[in-house]
């Protein structure tokens, strides 16, 4: 089995995609009680906002 790739690049409308699915996924997690896979959700929304350039994240802590 060949090894997987040693990085992944997505353009911009993908990565915009994908950063607006895991903040919806944050959301639904919050409000169904699921503390821990909101975190782990939210660390990935960080990584991928500051890759992106963004400051913070919409949703931030102080939303929760």
């Amino acid at each position: 089995m060949p090894e997987p790739p040693g990085a992944v690049i997505y353009r911009l409308g993908e990565a915009l995609g994908l950063l607006a699915t895991l903040e919806d996924a944050r959301d639904a997690l919050i409000h169904s009680g699921h503390l821990a896979t909101v975190v782990d959700v939210e660390n990935e929304i960080r990584g991928l906002s500051r890759k992106l350039g963004f400051d913070e994240p919409q949703g931030g802590r102080d939303d929760h």
